[in-house]
C-alpha cells in the first residue's frame, strides 16, 4: 500500500484511472473520512466519476478542478474553494457546502443539489446552474454582493471610498 504523501501526489495525476485507484485506497486506509484531506490543494485534479461519498474535505482548495459525475453525496465541502470547478451531473445528496467558495463553478445537471445548500455557499457569483442557467443572484451572498459592489465603486468618490 502506498503512503499518504504518495496517495495525495497521485490524486494530481492528469490520468483519470490513477486518481480513481488513489482514491480507493485513501478511502481503505479511513484518510478519506477522518478529515486527513481537510484544508489540502487538490487544484486542477481530474476526479470525475469519483465516489467520494460521505468524505471529508473541509476547506480543500478544488480551483478548477474536474469533478463532472462525482458522487459528492454527504461530502463535507464546508470552507472549500470550488472555483470554475467542473461539477456538471456531480450527485450532492446532502453535501454541505456552507462556506464554499462557488465563483464561476459549473453545476449543470447536477442531482440533489437544493436551494437550502445553495444559499449557504460562501459566493456564486458567475456560476451556472443545475439548469443551466446563470447565477442570478437570488441568494443575495454577502461576497456576491461584495464582490459585485465592488466592481461598481467611483474611486473618485469620497463617500463611496469612505464607506
Amino acid at each position: 500500500m502506498a503512503t499518504l504523501a504518495e496517495l495525495i501526489n497521485l490524486l494530481h495525476s492528469p490520468e483519470n484511472q490513477k486518481v480513481l485507484a488513489a482514491l480507493e485506497e485513501l478511502r481503505q486506509a479511513g484518510w478519506l473520512t477522518d478529515g486527513t484531506l481537510n484544508k489540502n490543494s487538490l487544484c486542477n485534479v481530474h476526479m470525475e466519476f469519483a465516489n467520494l461519498n460521505g468524505a471529508s474535505l473541509h476547506k480543500v482548495d478544488f480551483h478548477q478542478a474536474r469533478l463532472q459525475s462525482a458522487n459528492l453525496s454527504g461530502v463535507d465541502l464546508s470552507g472549500a474553494k470550488l472555483t470554475r470547478a467542473r461539477l456538471m451531473g456531480a450527485d450532492l445528496a446532502g453535501t454541505n457546502l456552507a462556506g464554499a467558495d462557488m465563483y464561476k463553478v459549473n453545476l449543470t445537471g447536477a442531482e440533489h443539489l437544493t436551494t437550502s445548500q445553495l444559499a449557504l455557499v460562501k459566493r456564486l457569483f458567475g456560476a451556472i446552474l443545475p439548469d443551466g442557467g446563470t447565477y442570478d443572484g437570488r441568494y443575495n451572498l454577502k461576497r456576491d454582493l461584495e464582490f459585485a459592489r465592488w466592481g461598481q465603486i467611483d474611486v473618485n468618490d469620497p463617500v463611496e471610498m469612505a464607506e
